[in-house]
């Protein structure tokens, strides 16, 4: 059975979302779309899940995907999550830090330059009982994939990751690896010159998982305007050189801007071939291809494909009512169709919430007193679980500029390299995570809305001003807006403080260690 999972517009503020598709048949046909999985709102992931990234192990398909906090169209500050169900079109439970369901939290999270693209694209292998985790990490100072190590014997398998470097510097986008079984190599895919005319496939190779060196470039009958570049495999990331293999890719069927986020999905048949010997290089007659016939009519009969409530978040005062909740169904051409007749609306269930705190007439929802709740709601088989905050009566939610009620460091721990490792010399930032009186929260960073008019910081300097001061600065020193820069070998402990109130303060222990040595290997270290 081959198995899709791809990125489809949200709503409600949300960016992607996860649909699911199978084929029986090898990729020639595939049943009708699914919703799989949202973000779940007020969380770490509650603009988005986009970037999946797939594998099935110890009786668990897990989903891994790329989301943020931060809300700006070009999606900045990204953080590596994941998902789990027994089957691939869920239900999904995600990973909280301490095990599975509930609000998720990352299990790669990027604490570098605030405004850079972050960690994300995530991929998979299960090999001899270690899970090995690949992802992209964008900072200021360079774009890198690096790898990390888990257990995947343990339930828990996140909290036991182990970072161990830089696998290459990337001149590409997503890289998807694979293991092959025949030669005993791992082998990775990227789209190169991405949304370039000369756009092409770039193939990695590596003999531990960790350290990749280049192989083959391919562009010959690739799709011009690829990019996002994924390689069919086994179900624990295996693949045999007599596989029936396929690479998929995202495309645009034109050049410039009136074609951005226009793209189709392409797949195509390959062959692998195992040689040892010098690389072959592509020649100048072997050129890619533009392709215009990239886009399907719209389904002329569309049919449910998932579920929505607007909002995702519903915030109401004890004693009173919300109005009438938006409840919508999804199509197959991802459009939303808002459930308004009687009949129809008749269809509609609400459960696993708490009846002590609210109760449902019709889709108005009657607060009876304060309290948190998720809800479940059902039509026609497809579910969405959304959430209800009750507050005190008069109590004013959503204040412009509310009280701190707490501040907690995000990271209570870093560990820095005293000079270049992994690529650069990287400078982790030192951030909090605010919590205000009327409920909101944010990661708190001396982040400033005037510098960013286009989307609010979360925690606007402007109001919420950081000082950061190192208890050592002949070990390590830190900026204005938290970036850490490694002076000498130790540890010190950094402190911050929101504003002139002491007890909203938090403090950081950072450890100043050596730089892991470099490791190179060359083509000729690969023989098999």
């Amino acid at each position: 059975m081959g198995l899709q999972v791809r990125a489809e517009p949200g709503t409600s503020g949300e960016w992607d979302w996860f649909t699911w598709k199978h084929s029986d048949d090898g990729g020639k046909t595939w049943s009708e779309e699914k919703l799989v999985l949202q973000p779940t709102p007020d969380s770490m992931d509650h603009y988005s899940v986009c970037d999946p990234g797939v594998i099935y192990f110890g009786g668990w398909y897990y989903l891994g995907y790329t989301s943020t906090i931060v809300s700006t169209n070009g999606g900045i500050n990204n953080n590596v999550f994941v998902a789990r169900s027994r089957k691939p079109d869920g239900p999904y439970e995600k990973w909280n830090g301490n095990g599975w369901g509930g609000d998720p939290q990352p299990i790669v999270y990027y604490n570098e330059a605030d405004a850079s693209w972050g960690a994300g694209e995530p991929s998979f292998v299960e090999l001899d009982g270690k899970l090995y985790i690949y992802y992209t990490w964008a900072s200021d100072v360079g774009e890198y994939e690096y790898v990390s190590i888990a257990d995947s014997t343990s339930e828990n398998w996140p909290a036991t990751m182990e970072f161990k470097g830089m696998a290459f510097k990337k001149t590409g986008d997503q890289f998807d690896v694979c293991y092959c079984e025949d030669v005993g190599l791992f082998l990775g895919v990227q789209t190169y010159n991405r949304f370039t005319t000369s756009s092409g496939i770039q193939l990695y190779e590596s003999k531990d998982g960790i350290h990749f060196i280049k192989g083959e470039f391919i562009k010959k009958n690739i799709a011009q305007m690829c990019h996002n570049m994924g390689i069919s495999k086994r179900s624990n990331g295996h693949i045999q050189l007599k596989d029936n293999l396929m690479l998929g890719y995202a495309f645009a069927p034109g050049v410039g801007n009136d074609f951005w986020g226009k793209w189709a999905t392409r797949f195509v048949f390959i062959n692998l071939e195992a040689y040892q010997g010098d690389l072959r290089k592509e020649t100048k007659s072997d050129k890619n291809v533009l392709i215009t016939d990239a886009f399907w009519p719209p389904v002329e009969n569309p049919v449910p494909e998932g579920l929505t409530t607007l909002p995702h978040l519903v915030k109401v005062n004890a004693g009173s009512t919300y109005g009438e909740l938006d409840v919508a169904w999804i199509d197959s051409n991802i459009k939303t169709h808002k459930i308004v007749e009687d009949a129809d609306v008749a269809k509609i269930s609400f459960s696993n919430y708490d009846t002590s705190l609210i109760k449902f007439d019709g889709k108005k929802i009657v607060a009876l007193k304060e309290g948190k709740t998720e809800v479940t709601a059902t039509y026609e088989g497809y579910s969405i679980t959304f959430k209800v905050y009750v507050y005190p009566e008069n109590f004013v939610f959503d204040q412009s500029f509310p009280a701190i009620e707490s501040v907690t460091a995000v990271q209570p721990e870093i560990t820095i390299y005293n000079g270049k490792a992994n690529g650069a010399k990287h400078k982790p930032q030192v951030r909090g995570i605010v919590k205000f009186v009327d409920d909101t929260w944010g990661e708190c960073y001396n982040d400033s809305t005037k510098k960013h008019a286009d989307y609010p910081a979360m925690v606007p300097s402007e109001h919420y001003p950081v000082t950061y001061t190192s208890g050592d600065t002949g070990i390590v020193t830190v900026t204005k807006t938290g970036q850490l820069q490694a002076k000498g070998l130790g540890d010190a402990v950094i402190t911050a403080q929101i504003g002139d109130d002491p007890k909203n303060s938090y403090t950081v222990t950072v450890h100043v260690v050596e730089p892991p040595a470099e490791f190179n290997w060359s083509e000729a270290d690969y023989k098999w």
